[in-house]
């Protein structure tokens, strides 16, 4: 198209040039031998000569114009494709980084807890509705997961419990849902409490820690665990983090709100405990 484009300025240039000439020896041979001699002579050649070479050295800038824009124009797309190389390289690494370091975490919790089983799985979707957090994980009773197992992150953070299985997938309802309760405790001093969800501080991704039997020895940035009780969860479990404390409607139920430990709504992979040493 360049090529084109350039050819078709310079026959346009050409044929400009042309019809200038010929325009000038008409009206020299008009006026007779005289007027042709007047033709040839410095005079009257000189301004002929200089609009020439400035019709010359323009044709010569646009033909040079339009080679270095081909030039430019590869130069581009060569450099377009040379970046859309390096990014994606970059994502591959970033992407070779996190998981690495997710699997050096999950190293660190496994080496902590010999006596926990964990069954590797990928979030693959999230219930869409306002009145509950959950999602659907892609591993289910074929490898070995059951009802009621606990899901954690690579950290060892608590984010749910397995709520519905089938045998290739199974649902996790997490820890901020407002079917889900615990045993928990505060890991600075033992204080106990019922960890669940709680639908108004579910909207905003926390969860609620009621019956507190001493509401002084609760702490904001003290830290919730689970208890072990009912031997559903191991004990020790981390929950989250107190990040404050209020008075439920009737003024005399004081409750923490806890915000969970785990990145809840980050997700991409969680490991279901399938079984672990109940505590004595």
């Amino acid at each position: 198209m360049k090529d084109f484009i350039s050819k078709k300025v310079i026959h346009i240039g050409l044929a400009a040039v042309l019809v200038a000439v010929l325009a000038a020896v008409t009206m020299a041979l008009s006026g007779g031998g005289a007027g042709f001699a007047a033709m040839l002579s410095e005079p009257f050649f000189k301004p002929m000569k200089s609009a020439l070479t400035s019709m010359v050295n323009y044709l010569e800038h646009i033909y040079g114009y339009m080679y270095r824009y081909d030039e430019l124009e590869a130069e581009n797309t060569e450099l377009k494709a040379r970046i859309a190389q390096l990014e994606q390289e970059y994502r591959e690494y970033t992407e070779i980084s996190e998981e690495n370091e997710r699997l050096r975490s999950l190293l660190g919790f496994v080496e902590r807890h010999e006596e926990m089983e964990l069954e590797p799985a990928t979030v693959i979707s999230w219930t869409a509705s306002n009145f509950s957090s959950s999602f659907t994980v892609s591993k289910g009773s074929d490898a070995g997961i059951a009802l009621y197992d606990p899901v954690v992150d690579e950290y060892g953070y608590l984010v749910g419990q397995v709520t519905s299985v089938s045998s290739a997938s199974c649902v996790v309802s997490t820890v901020i849902d407002t079917t889900l309760s615990l045993g928990a405790q505060m890991y600075e001093n033992g204080e106990t409490g019922i960890a669940g969800g709680d639908f108004e501080l579910m909207k905003e991704g926390d969860l609620k820690l009621s019956y507190i039997s001493d509401s002084t020895n609760v702490v904001i940035g003290n830290t919730v665990i689970t208890s072990g009780s009912g031997g559903v969860y191991p004990a020790g479990l981390v929950i989250g983090t107190v990040s404050g404390i209020a008075v439920g409607p009737s003024g005399l139920e004081p409750y923490a709100i806890v915000e969970p430990a785990a990145d809840i709504e980050g997700l991409a992979h969680v490991y279901v405990i399938t079984d672990f040493a109940v505590s004595e």
